[in-house]
């Protein structure tokens, strides 16, 4: 019988399949703090200010190092852009490897890597925990992470990620709402796990 346990060639295989083939920019970026960089409005932003401040400085005779130092700026965003979008091309097999190591499957992390996703529905494979209990744990990774209610199947939870939506900076939130889903299920459900045996934890 195929070998299914966390980090097993099976695993691995399967959490290869749970994730998009290639990972867009967005994708990348989601995983890491530094994956804001990469956000093109903030890096035309960023661009277009020291643009501004270079025009400035021609037009009242700045000096030819000022000049150049503030050219130099103008194209910094996008170098740095360009460089952690090239340090971050290896987030998909890092993705991967954590979704292997998982004692159940993480299904649908396509959403919060893509900036979706208000919930995890985990599915017991038999007995439920009690909702203060599991709240109890759940409010040691966040306040605002806590059980919102059961679905038609008895044996299964929502439980809300309580990352609100940036609208100013999204990528930023969509940092914060992948490392909160790891969290969760690295900080409670996995040691939840042994207590009560999870089937699978789907991202809503």
């Amino acid at each position: 019988m195929p070998d299914a346990t966390p980090g097993s060639a099976l695993a691995e295989q399967r959490a290869d399949q749970s994730v998009s083939a290639r990972f867009t920019r967005l994708m990348n970026a989601s995983t890491s703090r530094w994956g804001v960089l990469t956000d093109p409005p903030l890096v035309s932003l960023a661009s277009g200010a020291f643009l501004l401040a270079f025009l400035g400085a021609l037009g009242r005779d700045a000096g030819p190092s000022v000049a150049r130092a503030l050219g130099g700026l103008i194209v910094a965003p996008i170098a740095i852009a360009l460089v952690v979008s090239l340090a971050l091309r290896g987030a998909r097999r890092e993705v991967v490897a954590w979704l292997a190591r998982q004692p159940f499957p993480v299904e649908n992390l396509n959403a919060v890597l893509n900036g979706l996703g208000e919930a995890l529905e985990v599915t017991f494979a038999g007995a439920v925990p009690e909702t203060a209990e599991l709240n109890a744990e759940l409010d040691k990774v966040h306040p605002d992470v806590f059980v919102t209610g059961g679905v038609e199947d008895a044996r299964s939870l929502d439980l809300r990620i309580g990352v609100v939506d940036s609208k100013r900076n999204p990528s930023v939130t969509n940092h914060r709402r992948y490392v909160r889903v790891r969290e969760i299920v690295e900080r409670v459900l996995v040691p939840l796990a042994e207590r009560y045996p999870i089937e699978s934890v789907r991202v809503k």
